[in-house]
Order: structure tokens, then sequence, then C-alpha cells
């Protein structure tokens, strides 16, 4: 099953903070986008991902699609990513030590923002309600099965 997180967290707006933003913008491609794309190949549950910043830096979103359970999936992130989220997190207030799995996945839980529309494939979000609408070109397949798909397809 399918499931959509857009993590939102509101940037804070003194003047080290907007530094650290910018450095970050600065370097994601180079230091940050390798570590969180070798972890989401080594995942095998995530469909797409993204960081935007939005609103002339007032917020920051981490954005994905992906498979399983809720608490897995944060729990994965956070111990393969603990540095990456640590800059992200220290750019707004109210965050929890990345280093406790429990506060992690609940900040993640109140910052994951619910689509609009109702799920057609009876998903649920973090908190065991109905999930938003998700579209899903391939019904929903899971990333293990569409690259299991496509390895075999290849071989023939």
């Amino acid at each position: 099953m399918t499931h959509p997180l857009t993590l939102t967290l509101k940037i804070k707006q003194d003047p080290a903070t907007l530094a650290a933003l910018e450095e970050l913008k600065a370097n994601f491609a180079v230091e940050i986008q390798p570590k969180i794309e070798e972890a989401l190949r080594a995942s095998k549950i995530v469909h797409f991902a993204r960081v935007v910043v939005i609103g002339d830096n007032e917020y920051i979103q981490v954005i994905t699609e992906y498979d399983g359970d809720h608490f897995e999936y944060t729990e994965f992130f956070r111990d393969a990513l603990t540095p990456v989220f640590a800059k992200i997190f220290s750019l707004a207030d109210g965050v929890p030590d990345v280093n406790d799995p429990a506060a992690f996945f609940e900040f993640s839980k109140n910052a994951n923002y619910r689509t609009l529309g109702m799920s057609t494939d009876n998903a649920t979000d973090m908190n065991g309600n109905q999930s938003g609408w998700l579209f899903s070109a391939y019904n929903h397949a899971e990333v293990r099965d569409i690259l299991s798909a496509l390895q075999s397809q290849a071989a023939e």
C-alpha cells in the first residue's frame, strides 16, 4: 500500500537559521542529495522523494510516496539519515531529538499534512485515519514489485 508523506516544517526566521537554510540550499546537491538518494535506493520502499523550500523561505517540506508500515518507514530514514534530518529539523522550532525513534515518529506524524480527498485503496495515515487521495498510475504496486518486474523484463 502506497502512502503519501508531506512533512512540513515552519522555518525559524532569525538570521542564523536563514543563513543555515541558505547553506543547506547551496550544499544540497553535492552533500545531502547523494546521502538521501543512497538511503532511498537501499530502502526499496520509496517511489518518489523531494525536498522543497516554499513560501519565500517560510517552510521546508520533505515529500515522499512510500510503501509499508509508517513507523518502519520513519525509523529507517531516521536511522539512515540522522545527520541529514538533524540539519533539516534544526531549521524549525519544537523538533525532537532525531536520536529518539518514538519522538521522531510522533513529530513526523504531527508534521505530515494530509492530502485532500479520500484514499482509493483504504490506506491509513500515520494517525490511523483514512489517508487522503494519492493517485497511482500502476494501481499502488509496491516498489519491490515494480523493480522485480523491470528486472524480469530486462532479462528477457
